[in-house]
């Protein structure tokens, strides 16, 4: 009887785990305890790109779709409100928000996917990022369709991709 339910305590503390850093507020900074930072190895393990994502989503009161890391280690946000597009740049260390602009209208085809997506671009950073873990930094996470199925393709800095599926989340 052990056997059997090992697993699935196990199952229900990850899940506990990842609705808790889903309810983690995107304000508070860089407290001892909050380890946004990426490790001493030079990894990253995806707390300061979700921290950009949910303060991004919160500024611009919609739903992000892509984020990408620039050069000086901020955050690039693009976030769908409506049928357009808001790009939001985020400090480094996921909290403050730099500047936001409107760009243009969001593709039909991609707010539908959006729309439809269970996993949203938070989940697939913790699931690529998980698949890395502390060996690799994120560079950037886009909702990209193939052969007419939507994923969240996210790309380390080394060029390592991994997939993830909008509809279930599972690596692809």
């Amino acid at each position: 009887m052990t056997t059997t339910r090992t697993p699935g305590i196990a199952l229900l503390a990850v899940v506990g785990a990842l609705t808790l850093s889903a309810c983690t507020p995107a304000s508070g900074g860089g407290s001892a305890s909050g380890g946004a930072a990426p490790s001493a190895a030079g990894g990253d393990d995806g707390r300061t790109a979700v921290a950009a994502i949910n303060t991004a989503e919160a500024t611009a009161g919609g739903r992000a779709f892509e984020l990408e890391r620039g050069d000086d280690d901020t955050w690039e946000v693009h976030v769908a409100v409506g049928d357009r597009e808001v790009e939001v740049r985020v400090a480094p260390d996921g909290t403050g928000v730099q500047s936001s602009r409107d760009d243009d209208g969001i593709d039909a085809d991609e707010r539908a996917a959006l729309d439809a997506a269970v996993t949203t671009l938070a989940d697939a950073v913790r699931i690529a990022t998980a698949q890395n873990p502390g060996r690799e930094r994120l560079d950037d996470v886009q909702l990209d369709r193939e052969d007419d199925t939507w994923a969240w393709e996210a790309e380390m800095i080394s060029g390592t991709t991994v997939r993830i599926s909008a509809a279930d989340g599972a690596v692809l």
